[in-house]
């Protein structure tokens, strides 16, 4: 595993699995092509296997539910 410098680890744990996921997770976007259903590969780089197997079924089930109101909205 390649080392990440310290403050580029933090800023990554804060940003990108902290802040950014909460908000992206705060309400589900109606277009399931919404940027936020991206796979954030930085913030995957420091989560451990269990937060990452949590993040990409949480991320799915968004994905989904997402999906689902795109198909009610064009009948």
């Amino acid at each position: 595993m390649r080392q990440i410098p310290i403050l580029r680890l933090l800023k990554i744990r804060l940003w990108n699995c902290g802040f950014r996921l909460w908000w992206h997770r705060l309400w589900i976007r109606q277009d399931e092509f919404h940027k936020s259903f991206d796979i954030d590969l930085e913030a995957m780089s420091c989560m451990s296997r269990e937060e990452q197997e949590y993040y990409l079924a949480e991320l799915t089930k968004r994905r989904n539910i997402a999906h689902e109101r795109d198909i009610k909205s064009q009948e």
